[in-house]
């Protein structure tokens, strides 16, 4: 995996617990960590010769906290762990659904048991679309897409869905614009979550690249939107841009 961080990467280490799931436990609580499980867990930065720094907070604030830690380091993604339901659906705790409403970069939601490599790449766009906004969300989506599929050598697919007949999208200038293999463009009728998780499982894909308005004031606070629906779906690894 360490040959996708090329380039003078740096990671910076947010060790902190999520009081969330802390609160759904116990009452009480005691969290405490010496130097060998610090150690341990840096270990496979060292061994690589990876640059990184670190900090180990405890705050009830956890997206708060996470959002100033990416300014402060100048984060360019915000990579995070899910851990998955029986129904094999993402469980995330409240401050991370936060985190996803807010973020000013990129995150990606990793699987503890998700494979190191990338073998397929899946982008989740609207390319029917005539808001400004979501047209920028498109180009993003394809954009990190590309580079994920370039530097892991894998192949990059598009999803794209729509309401009805009506609504059936130009293939060839999806093609064109999407910069996709026409084997590799996927147009479905249906509701986003579902045609995103049915053409995430057929296609086997390691991660799913989708986008989100950034939310900000009592919308910021609100649960619930098309994006998180989403995500509840899928099995696979996520990336979320705003």
């Amino acid at each position: 995996m360490y040959k996708v961080l090329d380039g003078g990467v740096n990671i910076h280490l947010f060790i902190t617990t999520d009081m969330d799931d802390l609160r759904k436990e116990h009452d009480t609580f005691e969290f405490a960590c010496d130097g060998g499980w610090y150690n341990e867990l840096v270990k496979p930065m060292v061994d690589a010769g990876i640059d990184y720094t670190s900090e180990i907070l405890w705050t009830d604030q956890w997206h708060r906290s996470m959002m100033a830690a990416t300014t402060k380091y100048n984060a360019d993604l915000v990579i995070m762990s899910d851990y998955a339901t029986q129904q094999g659906r993402t469980e995330l705790s409240a401050s991370k659904w936060a985190l996803l409403r807010v973020s000013s970069c990129p995150v990606l939601i990793v699987h503890p048991e998700s494979p190191l490599g990338r073998k397929t790449v899946l982008a989740a766009v609207n390319m029917q679309t005539d808001n400004p906004r979501y047209a920028e969300l498109n180009e993003k989506i394809l954009s990190y897409s590309n580079l994920l599929a370039t530097k892991y050598g894998a192949e990059k697919h598009v999803v794209n869905g729509y309401g009805d007949g009506m609504e059936y999208p130009d293939r060839a200038r999806l093609l064109r614009e999407t910069d996709t293999k026409q084997e590799n463009l996927h147009l479905k009728q249906g509701a986003p979550k579902s045609i995103i998780s049915e053409v995430a499982t057929e296609i086997n894909a390691d991660v799913v690249v989708i986008g989100t308005l950034a939310r900000r004031g009592v919308m910021a606070a609100m649960k619930g939107n098309k994006s998180e629906s989403i995500i509840r779906e899928l099995t696979s690894d996520v990336m979320v841009l705003n």
